[in-house]
């Protein structure tokens, strides 16, 4: 299992490189401080498109937490945090942790489309079965994380991983539109509720 720091954050007009600063300065304290893997992230398509984002990978959550502890020890961190409140460049969601459930996450892909599950965790065991088939259907990595620090708890992010939009869009082709995907979307709307569907490309 591996831990998981991620945050999103919606621009302000005329503050977008603002933002994208501040997250890579986030994103190089925090993996001087241990994380062993990093996103800075643009939303292309789908929920939130043109926010950015950024994600952290850790071993576990010792190291996560950890490293955040001595993250807000350092004047970098600190400067990005004042300015988050008095010279906001957007809107910040999070952050926010979490931990996969199935596959570790590959944070650095290039392309990532995630798939956001609202339902009872009691359904769990059932829906990583439907992950787990997804993830067979092709040579494509398909990965299921859930949150433990969150404002949506309820939720389960099926994130599948690509090395371009090509692959992605060919990937709805060959997979997606297949009879027996359809099955497992059926079978998954069962468990719960697809609240949120998006494409992001890694733009470190």
């Amino acid at each position: 299992m591996s831990a998981y720091i991620l945050a999103r954050v919606t621009p302000h007009p005329r503050r977008l490189s603002d933002v994208e600063t501040r997250l890579r300065t986030i994103i190089g304290v925090m993996s001087q401080k241990g994380a062993t893997n990093s996103r800075l992230f643009r939303i292309l398509m789908g929920g939130h498109a043109g926010d950015m984002g950024m994600g952290l990978e850790f071993k576990n959550f010792h190291e996560a937490l950890g490293a955040f502890h001595e993250a807000t020890q350092d004047p970098l961190f600190q400067d990005v945090s004042k300015k988050r409140w008095d010279d906001p460049a957007g809107d910040v969601d999070g952050p926010f942790l979490l931990r996969d459930v199935y596959a570790p996450m590959d944070v650095a892909a290039p392309v990532h489309v995630v798939r956001i599950y609202k339902m009872s965790r009691k359904n769990l065991p059932q829906m990583i079965d439907i992950v787990k088939e997804i993830d067979s259907l092709s040579e494509h990595k398909v990965t299921a994380v859930v949150p433990v620090q969150h404002s949506q708890m309820d939720t389960i992010h099926g994130v599948y991983h690509f090395d371009s939009l090509a692959d992605a869009g060919k990937y709805i082709d060959d997979v997606g539109l297949s009879p027996r995907f359809q099955e497992l979307v059926n079978e998954a709307n069962e468990l719960g509720t697809l609240v949120r569907s998006g494409m992001n490309i890694n733009v470190i």
